[in-house]
């Protein structure tokens, strides 16, 4: 709930110099230059969208003077970038007034202005703008949608300030959703990109951000922290306004943790600040707060009074989270009081407000929407891999071009040259040279596989490093409190063991998840170098689990929509097995991203009930170890069947597949490890592999 306004703070941050900080400098350095200007024409008018943009933080009014003046001097010197500049500057400045319609009225006229120019920059912006307008409002879905086309033209035009604002926003937005994986992902972004430029009033956001993750998460304990830290660093800078947002959501976290008396403190204080800014989403949130502890101190009259404003100020200015939260305290507030009919309206309106915001066709709605639209974000990345893959495929021509010209002048020395013992010394040569360029191609095949491999393993490696930075600094933290406590006259023992006991834990998580990333960069590694062919004792069952994970977390980077039931039967009492572990992890690798490939290309034509799925089974058979891995994508046809191990034959599309995946798999379980592998296949309904290795 308290997360919506902290979009609300990224309104002062929005279209000025230095990433959105309306610097005092700054500010009046504009004001001067338009002093200056007396001249109508296009340099005015940048002039005056400049300086709307750079004093909306401080007083949106005279922000809508500024932008109107704009628009009206450039729709006279018929100046189309100007137009659009001053409608996106209009639309930010209603939007801090939270008067949503007309924000968006000017925001999508704006936005035409700058598709007209064919100007993408200036269409992202503006999506942004009104990404934030609909998180305000309620309206998830096409703020999700709107935000992330914004993040991914930013990231095509490596825009670093629309990349600030968009990745903040959609860190917001997602623990709106309660998606927090996502959340601290972005949120980290963002973190990183502040610190780099020393951006603090950026860094006391994110550090609010970070704080609303952990409340809405019910973590209090950590959301108090990181909102303390916060308004540490906000009384540092001197912002007030800062400081009363993040003191506000601090006084949610008190009411729940039953702090009554000292949460009316804290919000009083906020509300103060807020007040005098005019910040109405705020203040219609903080009373909510007010409202909330009044009635947990049984003083329903004071909770009606607090709960009566913030439902009339957010029904004003279209704030339906607050809207929904107020009237389930009034319904409450008036049961208490014995006035029941009131009770019975605002319960109705509590559940009317509930059903809106979180019904299940919007929830509905939403995850559509986030698995066609999220894998936007990582298109460029897709690229630069579709380019790496053609230079690959480019040089395995040139490779086998190469060997191809070898033999013919191979055959011409040999007709040649009638002596035996020269024949012979050639016919050595030759075949030397062939597993030469043969050992360069199971190299290319395995760099190819480390490629697919790549996304599997950021999406693996990403999860344990967040925690080893999350869980450092909050060590940090308790080695200050710690600190702290121990230089106080009368220490409190029972506080020292507990701040001890939780420094212990985070350090055992921190080794635990540094350990994990660990493993995760070794097996990379491995797979990367020339393996030995050495047999050493392997657990098969974990080897399995691992690369069946990082083949599907790489499949879907690139294409989020894919998703697929992974279901694995590992005998327990398989043991270790005597194989070359990355050989035979590329083996693997090779099967599952067949079965993936099989499945999605499946789905494709496949009717709505069909569900992509691979298993993975291990078993003892007589003497032998099987490993099977079993989807229900397309399947094969026998013809296909009958030439699936030969070299450089592949039923992808030309571009997608060496041809060498299966036929280098083959030799390394028949030739390497003196087993076997045999295809089970029916057109249209599955495939089935099974590999068996003597014991």
């Amino acid at each position: 709930m308290g997360i919506r306004f902290l979009f609300f703070t990224l309104l002062a941050t929005l279209s000025t110099n230095l990433y959105g900080q309306a610097q005092t400098s700054v500010v009046d350095s504009l004001r001067t230059q338009l002093s200056a200007h007396k001249q109508l024409d296009t340099t005015r008018v940048n002039l005056l969208t400049t300086l709307s943009d750079a004093v909306r933080s401080e007083d949106y009014t005279e922000a809508l003077e500024l932008g109107q003046e704009a628009l009206t001097l450039a729709q006279k010197l018929r100046y189309p970038r100007g137009e659009a500049n001053a409608l996106l500057a209009l639309g930010a400045a209603y939007g801090d007034r939270n008067d949503y319609n007309k924000a968006l009225s000017y925001l999508i006229q704006a936005r035409q202005r700058f598709i007209v120019l064919a100007d993408s920059l200036g269409s992202a912006r503006v999506a942004g703008q009104m990404g934030l307008v609909y998180t305000q409002r309620g309206d998830y879905v096409p703020a999700l949608s709107l935000s992330l086309w914004a993040l991914n033209q930013a990231n095509k035009f490596n825009n670093k300030q629309l990349l600030q604002r968009t990745r903040l926003r959609l860190g917001s937005l997602y623990v709106s959703l309660g998606d927090f994986d996502e959340a601290f992902s972005y949120y980290s972004l963002a973190m990183e990109q502040f610190e780099k430029t020393q951006d603090e009033p950026g860094i006391c956001r994110v550090l609010n951000g970070l704080g609303e993750i952990y409340r809405t998460a019910g973590n209090r304990r950590q959301a108090i922290r990181y909102y303390n830290k916060a308004i540490r660093l906000a009384r540092r800078l001197g912002n007030a306004q800062l400081q009363a947002q993040t003191e506000s959501n601090l006084a949610a976290v008190e009411v729940q943790n039953g702090e009554y008396e000292q949460a009316l403190t804290t919000a009083h204080h906020a509300l103060k600040t807020l007040l005098a800014r005019g910040e109405y989403e705020v203040i219609a949130w903080t009373q909510t707060i007010l409202a909330r502890a009044h009635l947990k101190l049984g003083r329903p009259d004071s909770a009606i009074y607090y709960g009566q404003r913030s439902w009339n100020l957010s029904r004003q200015i279209g704030y339906r989270e607050v809207s929904r939260d107020a009237s389930d305290i009034l319904s409450q507030a008036y049961a208490e009081g014995n006035d029941f009919k009131q009770a019975y309206r605002f319960q109705l309106a509590h559940t009317a407000y509930n059903d809106t915001l979180s019904g299940i066709q919007t929830r509905q709605q939403l995850a559509v929407l986030q698995q066609k639209t999220r894998s936007t974000e990582r298109l460029a990345e897709a690229r630069l891999r579709a380019e790496e893959n053609r230079r690959q495929r480019q040089w395995l021509i040139s490779a086998l071009i190469g060997i191809g010209l070898l033999g013919v002048v191979a055959v011409a020395l040999w007709r040649s040259n009638r002596q035996q013992n020269q024949a012979n010394a050639l016919l050595r040569q030759q075949q030397a040279e062939l597993k030469a360029a043969q050992s360069q191609l199971i190299q290319s095949e395995k760099m190819a596989s480390l490629g697919e491999l790549t996304a599997g393993i950021a999406h693996e490696i990403q999860n344990p490093l967040n925690f080893v930075n999350n869980f450092s600094e909050v060590s940090i933290e308790l080695l200050d409190e710690l600190a702290q406590e121990q230089a106080k006259p009368a220490r409190d023992p029972d506080l020292e063991a507990e701040l001890l006991t939780d420094l212990k834990q985070n350090l055992e998580k921190i080794s635990h998840h540094g350990g994990r990333a660990s493993s995760i960069v070794r097996g990379m590694l491995q797979h990367s170098r020339a393996s030995s062919g050495q047999r050493e004792p392997t657990d098969l069952n974990a080897l399995a689990d691992e690369y069946l994970r990082l083949a599907y977390h790489g499949l879907r980077a690139k294409d989020k929509t894919f998703n697929a039931e992974l279901i694995t039967h590992f005998d327990t009492s398989l043991g270790k097995v005597n194989v070359a572990p990355q050989e035979f992890g590329r083996v693997l690798l090779n099967l599952f991203n067949n079965a993936f490939y099989a499945v999605r290309d499946r789905q494709k034509t496949a009717p709505s009930g069909y569900r992509p799925t691979v298993t993975v089974r291990t078993a003892r058979h007589n003497g032998t170890v099987e490993v099977c891995v079993q989807d229900n994508g397309t399947g094969m046809s026998d013809s296909v069947k009958d030439k699936i191990f030969q070299p450089f034959f592949t039923t992808k599309p030309t571009g997608q597949g060496t041809g060498l995946g299966l036929s280098l798999s083959y030799d390394i379980i028949t030739k390497g490890h003196n087993g076997t592998v045999n295809v089970e296949s029916e057109a249209g309904s599955g495939t089935q592999f099974i590999i068996r290795l003597p014991t």
